[in-house]
């Protein structure tokens, strides 16, 4: 999020260093080179960037588009171990 991260961002630009940001619609995107437009504030859709993310790199490095990914989004998504622990009693 380039509006709580303003810092390290502001210093990647001045070593430039390419920035990529995940930002809302109200971010300022002052010194970031790329954005990729989603909902930041939510757990579970960062969870489904960060999937769609590592999909397509999969892609880039040569997997076909034609065949299926067997990672589900939930394995993007945190639990709390305790939480965990409690369902299986």
């Amino acid at each position: 999020d380039p509006y709580v991260d303003h810092q390290p961002i502001k210093e990647a630009a001045y070593a430039n260093i390419p920035v990529i940001a995940l930002c809302d619609t109200h971010t300022p995107v002052r010194f970031v080179d790329v954005v990729i437009p989603c909902n930041n504030k939510s757990k579970k859709s960062l969870a489904l960037m960060y999937w769609m993310l590592a999909r397509e790199v999969k892609r880039l490095r040569g997997m076909s588009r034609a065949e299926p990914w067997d990672v589900v989004v939930d394995l993007f998504m945190y639990r709390e171990p305790e939480a965990e622990s409690k369902k299986e009693i």
